[in-house]
């Protein structure tokens, strides 16, 4: 039953990241027909570092939190990009982006252990971008080609939290707040329209995050994450 469950929010998280990719490919598909399009998919791992989490409402609390990725477990990391390079200057690009991560926070033994039964964004810390990219002159070596950006956004995850003794828990993905990232990337081409690609980024999220009873969770997550990844070009 659980593993039913985890695979039908790994299936909404997979709508949610082609409706974003479709839009940036209509877009591209809009222009006119010498400008470049590209769709990219990747896989990857994702880590994250440790934040305050503060709790407000019936009570005000912060405390230190350690959080897991856990990227090879249900739902897995995953992500997914529509590209338009411009064509009166196909250096720059501009792009939307989809990044499906998660963060499940260390309890067993700590102090936010001692508050909170659940804290979690396990399907996931979703992050939806607009991204300004870069792609330098292709070395000599196979055409590979390095590349860099920036994106800003937000942040939709799925709020999973309860506190020890409590019955009450949020279960539900909410729109929550800023996302930014930053990455840099390396493309190498084998054929005409397919290239594959290792990226390493590191993502922001701001979380405020509303609870079941009135009341409020917030904290910042920073996030490295290495991605390989598949491009079709069009």
């Amino acid at each position: 039953m659980q593993n039913g469950r985890a695979w039908g929010r790994f299936l909404s998280s997979v709508r949610l990241g082609a409706l974003v990719v479709g839009i940036g490919a209509a877009v591209a598909a809009t222009t006119p027909a010498w400008a470049e399009g590209q769709i990219q998919v990747y896989g990857g791992v994702n880590g994250n570092f440790s934040s305050d989490v503060s709790y407000h409402g019936s009570m005000s609390d912060t405390r230190k939190v350690s959080w897991e990725g856990k990227p090879f477990e249900m739902p897995p990391y995953w992500g997914a990009r529509g590209i338009y390079w411009l064509d009166s200057n196909p250096n720059w690009g501009v792009a939307l982006e989809f990044t499906h991560a998660k963060a499940y926070a260390k309890l067993n033994g700590t102090a936010a252990g001692a508050l909170y039964d659940t804290l979690e964004f396990t399907d996931g810390n979703n992050i939806l971008t607009g991204n300004i990219l870069y792609r330098f002159t292709p070395w000599n070596f196979y055409g590979m080609r390095p590349y860099a950006g920036f994106g800003i956004g937000v942040t939709v995850p799925h709020v999973e939290v309860s506190l020890v003794g409590d019955p009450t828990k949020t279960f539900e993905y909410q729109l929550a707040g800023f996302a930014g990232q930053g990455f840099v990337g390396l493309e190498m081409p084998f054929g005409r329209n397919w290239s594959g690609f290792v990226e390493t980024k590191l993502s922001y999220t701001h979380i405020n995050a509303n609870l079941k009873g009135g009341d409020h969770l917030k904290t910042d997550i920073w996030s490295p994450h290495f991605a390989v990844g598949l491009s079709y070009r069009f």
